[in-house]
C-alpha cells in the first residue's frame, strides 16, 4: 500500500502503473507489465462473473436447495457470465458516475449485511451447540437426516483425512498465499484509475492505506471467529493423538475427498454455506438466508465495475502513449473510452468460457470436441487463461522496481510528491522491500502443490501453464515492436512521450 500510494501521488493519471514503470523502468517493461495485467483482470473479471452464476444456483442461499440446472449446466453459467460482462460494460459505457453510483450500492448493502454474519459467527463461537443445530437443519433441508458434524469427520477419516497430513505448516502457508497474492489485483487496480480520483495527491495515499488496515482487520477477525466457531464442534482426537474437527473435516471432503460418498450434502464449504448453517441453528428463517445469499453475491460482483474501470484505463493509457491503436483512447460524451471497454469484455469472455468453477470447453465440457483439439482448448482454458498468478508476478515486481528508482530516474516527479515516506532512502526501501517480496512469492507461485505452475511435480499442465505465459508475453512483445518501431513510429516521437507523463 505504502508503494502504491507513492507512485500514485507522484504521477496522479490514469493508467498510473502503466504509467509509472514505462516511465521508470522501460518503455518495454512498463508495456510488458500492463499487457499482463490487463489479461489478468480481464480474465479475472470473466471467471469472476461465471463464478457469481455459479454460486447463485450451487453455493448461495435458499435457491440452493431447490434448482437444479439438469445436463447443460456448464452452458446455463456460461451464457449467464457473459449476460453479467455485457450488462455491466454497457454501465462502464455510461462513465465514472454511473459506474460509481453502482458500485456504492454494489459495496454498502453487503457492507452492511456483513455485521449480520458476524453476529452469526459470534453466537456460534459463544455458544458451539448453535452451529451443531444448524448442520443437521441444513442437512434435513435437502432431504438428508441424521447428519451431524460427527458425521463429516468419521466421513473424512474414512477417506484418508488423518493420512493426508503430508507436508508441513510452511507447505500450507504457501498455498494460501496464493489466494491472499490474488487479493493485491484490486490494490494494483487503483493506480491505474487514479486520474479520475479527485485530488488524488492527497486523498489517494489515506484511502488506500487506511482500507487495507480495514480490509486486514475485517478479514482477520471474521475468519477467526469463523474458523474456530466450526473447529469447535465434532472434535476427535485418534489413538495416535491427531486432533481433528468438522472444520478440517469438511475442507478435507470440499476440495480433496467426496460429499456424495459421505452421505453429506453435496456443497462444498464456503463462508456463506457456514453462516446459513449457524442461522439456521439459531431459528433465523428464510429471511436469513436470502441475506446471506445477497451478502455473497454482491461481495463478489461489486469487483465487476472497479474490474472493468481498470483493465479499460490499462488499454487507454497505451493507446494515449501510441503503443496501442489509436481508437482505445477515444472517449465518448460520457468521457469512458468505450472501444477499450468493449475489448475488455471481449477477453472477459475468454474467461467466463475458462473458468468460474464450470469450464464449458475443458474435458468433459459441452463445448469441448473431444480428440486433440479438445485437449487443447483444455489446457488453453484451464491450465492458460485460468492461471494468472505468473502474470501478477511479473506486474507487481516491476511496479516495486519503479517505486525503487523513483527517487533516482525521475527526481523531479519525486521532489514534487505529496507522500514520499523518509524521503529517498525510506521510498527506495519501500520498493525494494516489495521487490523482494513479490520474487519470493513469484518463487511460492512456482512451487507451491495449490499452483497450475508447481515446477516441483512438473508435468504437462505445468510446462503448458508456464508456456503459455510465456507466449502470451512474446505476443506483447510483438504488438509494442509493431507500434514501436513499426508504421506509426514516423508519427509519433516515443522519446518525449516516455520522457513525460500524460496531461492531466
Amino acid at each position: 500500500m505504502l508503494g502504491y500510494s507513492v507512485l500514485s501521488a507522484a504521477m496522479p493519471r490514469s493508467g498510473g502503473g502503466y504509467v509509472a514503470i514505462s516511465r521508470l523502468v522501460s518503455p518495454l517493461a512498463g508495456f510488458l507489465a500492463a499487457w499482463f495485467e490487463f489479461l489478468s483482470i480481464s480474465w479475472t473479471f470473466g471467471a469472476i462473473a461465471s463464478s457469481v452464476i455459479y454460486n447463485i444456483f450451487y453455493v448461495t442461499g435458499p435457491i440452493t436447495l431447490t434448482i437444479s440446472l439438469g445436463p447443460y449446466s456448464d452452458v446455463i453459467l456460461t451464457l449467464g457470465g457473459v449476460l453479467l460482462i455485457v450488462v455491466f460494460s454497457v454501465v462502464s459505457a455510461f462513465g465514472v458516475k454511473v459506474e460509481g453510483a453502482v458500485l456504492q450500492v454494489l459495496f454498502w448493502v453487503p457492507a452492511v449485511l456483513t455485521v449480520y454474519v458476524l453476529y452469526l459467527f459470534a453466537s456460534a463461537f459463544a455458544n458451539p451447540m448453535t452451529l451443531e443445530r444448524g448442520i443437521s437443519a441444513w442437512a434435513q433441508l435437502q432431504g438428508m437426516s441424521g447428519v451431524t458434524a460427527d458425521t463429516y469427520v468419521k466421513a473424512a477419516l474414512a477417506q484418508g483425512l488423518d493420512g493426508a497430513r503430508v507436508s508441513d505448516y510452511w507447505t500450507a502457508v504457501s498455498v494460501s498465499l496464493l489466494g491472499a497474492y490474488f487479493t493485491y489485483v484490486g490494490y494494483a487496480a487503483t493506480t491505474f484509475v487514479v486520474g479520475e480520483v479527485k485530488e488524488p495527491k492527497r486523498n489517494l495515499p489515506r484511502v488506500l492505506i487506511i482500507a487495507a488496515l480495514v480490509v486486514l482487520v475485517l478479514y482477520v477477525t471474521m475468519t477467526f471467529i469463523a474458523s474456530q466457531t466450526a473447529a469447535s464442534v465434532g472434535q476427535t482426537t485418534l489413538p495416535n493423538g491427531d486432533k481433528w474437527s468438522f472444520l478440517e473435516a469438511y475442507s478435507f471432503l470440499s476440495y480433496s475427498g467426496n460429499l456424495s460418498q459421505a452421505g453429506v450434502p453435496q456443497l462444498t464449504l464456503r463462508l456463506q454455506t457456514l453462516a446459513e448453517m449457524v442461522g439456521l441453528g439459531l431459528g433465523i428463517g428464510n429471511f436469513g438466508s436470502v441475506l446471506l445469499f445477497l451478502f455473497a453475491i454482491l461481495w463478489i460482483v461489486n469487483d465487476f465495475p472497479a474490474l472493468i474501470l481498470t483493465a479499460s484505463r490499462i488499454l487507454f493509457a497505451m493507446s494515449f502513449d501510441g503503443v496501442l491503436p489509436t481508437s482505445l483512447s477515444k472517449v465518448n460524451r460520457f468521457h469512458s473510452p468505450v472501444y477499450a471497454v468493449i475489448l475488455v469484455g471481449i477477453f472477459a469472455v475468454l474467461g467466463v468460457i475458462g473458468g468460474g468453477g464450470s469450464c464449458v470447453v475443458c474435458t468433459g465440457g459441452s463445448w469441448n470436441p473431444g480428440g486433440t483439439l479438445g485437449g487443447a482448448l483444455n489446457g488453453v482454458f484451464l491450465d492458460g487463461v485460468y492461471s494468472t498468478d505468473l502474470l501478477d508476478v511479473v506486474f507487481f515486481s516491476l511496479f516495486s522496481v519503479a517505486v525503487l528508482l523513483l527517487p533516482f530516474r525521475q527526481k523531479r516527479f519525486f521532489d514534487h510528491a505529496y507522500f514520499k515516506p523518509g524521503g529517498n532512502l525510506g521510498v527506495a526501501t519501500i520498493g525494494l522491500a516489495g521487490l523482494i517480496a513479490n520474487l519470493v512469492i513469484g518463487w511460492e507461485v512456482l512451487i507451491s502443490p495449490g499452483d497450475s505452475y508447481n515446477i516441483l511435480t512438473p508435468n504437462s499442465d505445468n510446462w503448458f501453464a508456464i508456456g503459455f505465459a510465456v507466449l502470451l508475453g512474446v505476443v506483447g512483445c510483438l504488438i509494442y515492436a509493431y507500434y514501436r518501431f513499426g508504421p506509426s513510429r514516423k508519427e509519433i516521437d516515443y522519446a518525449a512521450v516516455f520522457s513525460e507523463i500524460p496531461p492531466e
